[in-house]
């Protein structure tokens, strides 16, 4: 049984770590990953969940899907489920939150659409952005790894006062 549970927090460890790295470099292929700040996509999306979004092309957005983007009015990020679709040049998108009673009072110009979100993680929202932090970046790999590390370094110091002890046994 501790053996089980040594197995499950080593690779719990490594989950962490692959997540730090995960965050940082998903924004050099294009993907973004983002924290919900408010409720306005409940029960979609929550706030304090994270929010990992995909490049695409605005042309292969559809009615229901749910887009991030740059709102046109103070460029802030914003998660809402597109509910139409004007088929102009440039393309806008009429968008609005799960929770709210009426659309977004603007349209969103294919120019402002970051991408579509393609899955979304309660609760780990917070975390994300502190890992974007050098020092969040720093304490999600330098910590775990430390922590593994040391639990390698106490089963090696066992597996060597094992030996010792075997050899005294044998010795004497």
């Amino acid at each position: 049984m501790k053996r089980v549970a040594q197995y499950l927090g080593i690779t719990f460890l490594v989950l962490i770590m692959f997540m730090a790295v995960f965050i940082a470099l998903a924004p050099h292929f294009g993907w973004r990953i983002d924290t919900a700040l408010s409720n306005s996509m409940n029960p979609a999306l929550k706030a304090g969940g994270m929010v990992v979004t995909q490049p695409v092309d605005p042309t292969d957005i559809k009615v229901g899907d749910i887009i991030n983007y740059g709102s046109p009015i103070d460029g802030k990020m914003v998660a809402h489920r597109v509910v139409e679709i004007k088929e102009h040049s440039p393309i806008l998108f009429q968008t609005k939150g799960d929770a709210n009673e009426d659309p977004d009072p603007y349209l969103v110009p294919a120019q402002n659409v970051v991408g579509r979100v393609c899955f979304y993680i309660p609760l780990l929202g917070y975390i994300s952005q502190f890992v974007k932090t050098p020092p969040g970046f720093v304490c999600m790999l330098l910590i775990p790894g430390l922590i593994i590390i040391v639990m390698e370094m106490r089963n090696i110091w066992r597996i060597l006062s094992e030996q010792q002890i075997e050899k005294k046994h044998s010795i004497g």
